[in-house]
């Protein structure tokens, strides 16, 4: 089975690509904005577009041929309509794309689109729940985007689609600002909160698993302290969370829980 990676020019698409047998699929922007990755993408497969539009985006997946479109497309900063852009209306434009080519669709969504979650608690885990979403409660930008973007797309397509939730994303090429702070701190052996993290492995276990099975996943199979750094839990309580600045919803609903699944075998 062959994958378009569409958003591929970042950190996961990098991974994803040398696990799947994949094309990506990237705006020139993308690629523009992130020069040092050209070395990591010289003898894959990649497909330049100006913009996410229905036209441009047909002829890349003609001119791919994959069986699975995997929507990569996400951000962690910017306005709520920044986001709402990135995680519902682009990832709905794609999506139909996709079907009208007869293709499988797979959207990359996160942890934190079950914002809290202690419904779904099993064993000290947060796990998959049985009915898209029950029991969760969005909190924060990133968290009601991602969760609406599930729930728009699981409608849309009659539960033909697949989701899945990464938690902090750990592969090779490592670029973000905060890993490089986490291999500093792990170097210094300075304690860090403990949050779950998603292997490069286990994501490409799971994409191919949303794509054969459809359904939601939560992809995780590690935490920081697996990866040798020195940990604290951090579990703060939720109305301290809702009255915290907008720029830490996200790292600060993730640190309350951990994350596993009940259907993945990573």
């Amino acid at each position: 089975m062959k994958y378009a990676l569409l958003g591929g020019w970042g950190y996961v698409g990098a991974n994803l690509a040398e696990l799947l047998d994949s094309c990506v699929i990237t705006r020139k922007s993308s690629k523009e904005r992130r020069p040092f990755l050209a070395p990591i993408f010289e003898d894959k497969e990649v497909i330049e577009i100006n913009e996410v539009t229905e036209e441009e985006l047909r002829k890349a997946l003609e001119e791919c041929g994959a069986d699975v479109l995997v929507y990569l497309i996400g951000k962690i900063k910017g306005s709520y309509e920044e986001m709402k852009e990135a995680h519902v209306d682009k990832a709905l434009l794609a999506y139909e794309v996709s079907e009208e080519l007869g293709m499988r669709f797979v959207y990359t969504s996160s942890v934190a689109a079950m914002g809290f979650a202690d419904k779904c608690k099993t064993g000290g885990f947060v796990m998959e729940e049985d009915e898209l979403l029950e029991g969760c409660e969005p909190f924060g930008d990133v968290s009601v985007t991602k969760a609406e973007g599930e729930l728009r797309l699981w409608e849309r397509s009659r539960g033909n689609v697949g989701i899945v939730r990464p938690a902090l994303f750990w592969g090779r090429y490592a670029y973000h600002p905060e890993w490089k702070l986490l291999k500093l701190f792990k170097k210094l052996r300075i304690p860090v909160p403990e949050i779950s993290v998603t292997s490069a492995q286990c994501m490409a276990i799971a994409v191919e698993t949303a794509a054969e099975r459809r359904g939601w996943y939560i992809a995780s199979d590690k935490t920081l302290s697996d990866l040798g750094l020195k940990t604290v839990e951090v579990k703060l309580p939720k109305d301290l969370i809702k009255k915290a600045p907008r720029s830490l919803h996200l790292p600060l609903l993730v640190m309350r829980y951990k994350y596993s699944s009940r259907y993945l075998p990573c």
